[in-house]
């Protein structure tokens, strides 16, 4: 499969956020959700799953230029169309020899196999079963393809910034409601009486595990916690 950015680029980027994690005082975020003990085996596994896709700044993967969304869309498109039609209108000499060929392949287990070609696929071939799978696939992804279309070409104006850190922090707060039993903003204050960029102006044990967990990965205001706050409230749907 062929990526619009360059495979070096994103191991590049894995490297960079695994290293990130391991910046985190695993100990210490179980404390900051108000938590009492060492944490428990899952803890750490379930905080990874869900930075996993986090990285800083814009997503660059929430906007595409709407020519080149365009042109994207259209060749994917087209090229759905096009196998659709070369399988569907399939010659039946070459589908026969697909078919003569395909008993190579498939599970060695018969019973499994049986399965497969049983119901509305009984009487055909191994390779007849998967262009008619693959018809059935590609029918869907057509759909599935003209909705994403539609629902991105719904947006206007300037692309939206880090659409990441409002997931990511989501996810953070399935894993604080997870171990707490607690919904991610009781409780939660504002004090700004520091008024400074590097303090923390949003607290409660929630978002004592955002400061700790973004600060360590991405060093202290990085980002502020006016942006952490801000993007914890729209998140959970306490302001617009």
């Amino acid at each position: 499969m062929h990526y619009t950015f360059e495979n070096s680029e994103a191991k590049q980027n894995d490297a960079r956020r695994k290293a990130a994690f391991q910046k985190i005082d695993i100990t210490a975020a179980w404390a900051a959700c108000g938590l009492n003990g060492p944490p428990e085996d899952s803890f750490q596994t379930d905080l990874f799953a869900a930075l996993e896709f986090y990285q800083t700044g814009p997503d660059r993967m929430a906007f595409i230029p709407a020519k080149l969304r365009n042109t994207l869309y259209s060749k994917l498109e087209k090229s759905i169309a096009n196998l659709e039609q070369q399988l569907d209108e399939l010659d039946d000499r070459v589908a026969f020899e697909i078919d003569a060929a395909s008993v190579y392949f498939g599970p060695d287990d018969e019973d499994e196999l049986l399965a497969l070609l049983s119901g509305e696929n009984e009487g055909l071939g191994y390779g007849s079963y998967h262009i008619y799978s693959i018809l059935d696939h590609l029918a869907e992804l057509k759909e599935i393809v003209a909705a994403a279309r539609e629902s991105r070409a719904r947006g206007r104006g300037k692309p939206k910034q880090n659409q990441t850190l409002a997931d990511t922090i989501t996810k953070l707060g399935h894993v604080f409601t997870k171990y707490t039993d607690q919904e991610p903003m009781m409780g939660y204050r504002f004090d700004d009486w520091n008024n400074g960029e590097e303090a923390q102006v949003y607290h409660g044990p929630f978002f004592d595990l955002l400061h700790l967990v973004f600060w360590s990965m991405n060093g202290p205001s990085n980002p502020t916690s006016h942006v952490i706050g801000d993007t914890a409230r729209r998140a959970f749907n306490l302001r617009k």
